[in-house]
């Protein structure tokens, strides 16, 4: 039955013209000014070796140390505002509860509805110091505190990092131990929300000196977030239903009648979070050319509720009937190993990564508009309704006519999911570098990771007030339900994901002139991506539906109809066991031009690429499951520049670029809202990036980032059947195609509605501007230092999703701008500091979605900005 709508749409990105790039300002934040009135060198290592970006021919953004403290930067959704190319969506699971689920987006590149644990692999890389630790399932939100800096590299990077970077990557760089001397700080801070509740945060790290080669760092932090969604109760009206199919308080279902009422879970701070973690790094430093850098961190996110709000019911509310709750944990363990050999650098850089995720969240909206539009409700039956269902060979058929059954035959059809994901990754990497200053200078390198996804997730029917974890005689029949498993279980996913990489990749440059330079970079890659287990109904709820998902098909491979087969975890047997495999290359070719110490402009041609994989779906046009998704790649044509001015008091940098994105990943949720995967149609992507930092007087310092994009498609998208004749492959000529969807209430004008995304379309997502600006000014003030600091960013209204049958239904997310303010005073390291975010208490609409299929389930939610925030802080460094 079943993954709901599990993506949202959180946003991030950018905007154009070349006087409005001075204009406006951008993104490549460094250090506060130094004395000399000049802005700071800010280094990075982005390309595996160090320099200063003002020499990277690469279009970097880079958050500082001193910047990131400055932005009161706790967390992704704090960064990514202040970063205009990137946008991120928020995976929802089933419920909505979404913490730690949020998926990176760069330059466009995206299709809608990605992050699906069975589907696409992310188009973004993330690392923490040398090891990628990118998950399917969302991007890990690390706690952000003692981080030197946070890299964004736009653009593909498949060439030094691989499969999951084919538009971009993110490294997030961590401070590292000092033998030298002790240091150590603290901060903590109270908030209140306008809204909502109250929160805490307290955080510190200590750097100890073990002897003069030897340090270790520790560092924590536990944060408490209030909640500012409120579950309401409601009046059940005459008319049982609004206009968008939803019921205040109680809500009806159709067939049975039945009433499902929350009063158990109503709460005005429904969706609070919390965050607690740590962290310990040593060094040991080995002579003079050897250093042994191992990394242990542990965090743990949970939240209580849903994260969005239904605008049917009023702003900030919603009527959902709990338990609802997230938990998200993980460990981090790495080594990095740094060393020389007679010339040559030399690294190793290994990691394993172990995530765990459970969650509960309300699926009700599934099973409502399911039996409104399909009167599914005629087969959520107790046991006794079963019973009746067996001796009266009409009571299905008779029950879509409008015939009841017996008083206590209907299940309660309140739903809930249960998910459990364990995650584990292991990665390896060997590289060697020449000298800096050679003429001819490269790196080459080995890349080797394989990531394990155990996948769980359990729909139940427990009944009234039944417990989703238990067995339940009034809720859905024992005898239909998944064989083996407590609880009214009437799906389940039980799978086993594995991808695994390989990889050898090597980059040269040869410094022609002092002034120009030509770089080459190649990576061959080889990946291997399996997916096995079980998903869907038991054998007899099949029998009773007549559904191709689940226990019926069990068998190996191409064998069908073995409901005893091989049994697969906690699923009674395996009805999915397929892999796929490929090879291929990436590339990277660099003209750099140095125009003087202050100015660089390159141009660059560059290739990233998304490993194909497996769909699960049955397709009945076709009757067979839908075939495997290849490779999409992106190609990137970029001219860019870095400059410094005024005595370096100015740095501007940016970039325009055109991307081609071939046989792009297309996901859409098809029969019973399963997740299907398609190579559709290719998009071409233009834009220009650009970031500004201007020291404008030894007290005022102004910062900002713009991007604007022109993402659309290239070729119609004509839906999931429209294949050339005799191939598997779609086709992009649909001039009067039907809708694929066309179900009611919102059935395609006259029954044609063309092709379901033409040539031409924007790609959802991502708006077509995004920028920030940030201005601080510092003052002295009776022996104190003062500040005063003002950030604002603005983006551009979007939708989330691609088709136009989605769009219709969800709607648009309208442009917005958030504003925050913060003030405070710093003397002999102790600081005072008051912050304001979302001053205006904007209702930002972040992303909206619907539980299921956009057609069926059309009642969105929006998850909004969080409201006005106040927060309090002190903090003290020794």
């Amino acid at each position: 039955m079943r993954e709901a709508a599990r993506r949202s749409s959180i946003i991030r990105t950018g905007i154009p013209v070349a006087s409005a790039l001075l204009a406006s300002m951008p993104a490549v934040y460094a250090q506060e000014p130094p004395a000399g009135g000049g802005l700071a060198e800010v280094v990075v290592t982005a390309q595996k070796v160090t320099e200063n970006l003002q020499n990277v021919p690469l279009s970097i953004q880079a958050l500082g140390n001193e910047k990131l403290e400055q932005l009161h930067i706790v967390n992704i959704d704090d960064y990514v505002k202040y970063l205009p190319g990137v946008t991120t969506v928020k995976g929802l699971g089933q419920g909505g509860t979404g913490i730690g689920t949020t998926h990176m987006y760069m330059r466009g590149v995206v299709s809608g509805q990605d992050g699906n644990h069975s589907a696409s692999q992310p188009s973004v890389g993330t690392y923490f110091d040398e090891q990628p630790v990118t998950t399917i399932d969302g991007t890990i939100d690390i706690h952000v505190y003692d981080i030197a800096r946070i890299e964004v590299l736009e653009g593909p990077q498949g060439t030094l990092y691989g499969a999951s970077s084919e538009a971009g990557t993110i490294r997030i760089i961590t401070n590292k131990p000092d033998p030298t001397k002790f240091s150590a700080a603290y901060e903590v801070g109270a908030t209140s929300l306008m809204h909502g509740g109250q929160g805490w945060l307290a955080q510190g790290y200590v750097n100890f000196p073990l002897s003069p080669v030897a340090a270790v760092r520790l560092v924590g932090w536990d944060e408490h977030d209030g909640g500012y969604i409120q579950n309401v109760a409601g009046t059940n009206t005459t008319t049982g239903l609004a206009a968008a199919g939803i019921v205040k308080g109680v809500r009806t279902f159709p067939t049975s009648g039945l009433t499902l009422n929350n009063v158990d879970s109503l709460n005005d701070q429904y969706n609070t979070a919390s965050t607690e973690g740590g962290r310990i790094t040593g060094q040991l430093n080995l002579g003079d050319n050897w250093t042994v850098s191992p990394l242990f961190m542990g965090q743990t996110m949970s939240s209580n509720g849903f994260f969005g709000y239904d605008p049917g019911v009023g702003d900030l509310q919603l009527v959902h009937s709990g338990p609802e709750g997230d938990k998200d944990s993980f460990t981090q363990s790495a080594l990095t190993i740094e060393g020389k050999v007679s010339d040559f650098d030399m690294v190793y850089a290994g990691g394993w990564l172990v995530r765990n995720q459970h969650a509960i969240s309300d699926y009700s909206d599934y099973s409502f508009f399911y039996d409104k539009y399909y009167a599914s409700g005629c087969n959520w039956v107790t046991q006794a309704g079963a019973q009746y269902i067996q001796s009266h060979p009409t009571a299905i058929s008779d029950c879509y006519n409008g015939v009841s059954y017996p008083a206590g035959d209907f299940a309660m059809p309140q739903e809930f999911v249960i998910t459990n994901g364990h995650y584990t990754k292991w990665s390896h990497e060997f590289r060697i570098s020449t000298p800096r200053d050679w003429a001819v200078k490269g790196i080459a390198g080995l890349f080797a990771q394989r990531q394990v996804h155990e996948i769980w997730e359990q729909y139940t029917i427990p009944g009234a007030n039944g417990n989703p974890y238990t067995t339940n005689p009034q809720g859905f029949a024992p005898s239909l339900s998944i064989p083996g498993l407590t609880g009214n279980s009437i799906w389940l996913t039980d799978e086993e994901r594995v991808d695994r990489d390989q990889a050898a990749f090597g980059q040269v440059t040869w410094d022609l002139t002092k002034s120009w330079s030509l770089t080459g970079g190649i990576r061959f890659y080889k990946y291997k991506n399996s997916l096995q287990g079980f998903y869907g109904y038991s054998a007899a709820y099949q029998a009773q539906t007549g559904y191709h998902s689940g226990q019926m098909i069990c068998g190996p491979p191409g064998v069908g109809g073995q409901i005893n087969y091989q049994p697969f975890h906690g699923a009674p047997c395996t009805d999915l066991n397929s892999t796929v495999e490929d090879n291929g290359k990436t590339y990277r070719g660099t003209v750099t031009w140095k125009f003087d110490p202050d100015r660089l402009f390159y141009g660059t041609y560059s290739t990233g690429f998304r490993p194909g994989g497996v769909n699960r779906v049955f397709d009945t046009a076709i009757n067979a499951i839908f075939p495997p998704y290849k490779a999409d790649v992106l190609k990137n044509y970029e001219l860019g520049w870095k400059t410094e001015w005024g005595n370096r008091t100015l740095r501007w940098n940016g970039a325009g670029f055109l991307e081609n994105w071939d046989n792009f990943q297309f996901l859409f949720l098809g029969p019973n809202s399963v997740t299907v995967i398609q190579n559709a149609a290719s998009a071409r992507i233009w834009g220009v990036e650009t970031d500004l930092e201007w020291a404008a007087t030894s007290n005022l310092l102004l910062s900002g980032g713009l991007t604007y994009l022109h993402a659309v498609t290239t070729a119609n998208y004509c839906g999931p059947s429209a294949t050339i004749p005799g191939t598997t492959e779609l086709s992009t000529n649909c001039p009067n195609q039907i809708n694929s969807y066309p179900v009611a209430p919102n059935p395609p004008p006259n029954g044609l509605d063309g092709p379901e995304a033409p040539s031409g379309t924007r790609l959802p997502v991502v708006p077509q501007t995004k920028l920030d600006l940030v201005a601080r000014y510092s003052f002295p003030l009776r022996g104190w230092q003062g500040f005063v600091q003002g950030a604002g960013m603005y983006q551009g209204g979007t939708t989330p999703l691609l088709r136009r049958v989605d769009q219709r239904t969800i709607g648009r997310m309208p442009a917005y701008g958030l504003f925050d303010l913060s003030t405070g005073v710093d003397r002999n390291n102790l600081s005072l500091q008051f912050v304001v975010t979302n001053v205006f208490d904007e209702r930002a609409q972040l992303t909206r979605f619907v539980q299921c299929t956009t057609t069926t389930c059309n009642q969105p939610y929006i998850i909004p900005a969080q409201p006005r925030t106040f927060l309090l802080k002190v903090g003290q460094k020794f």
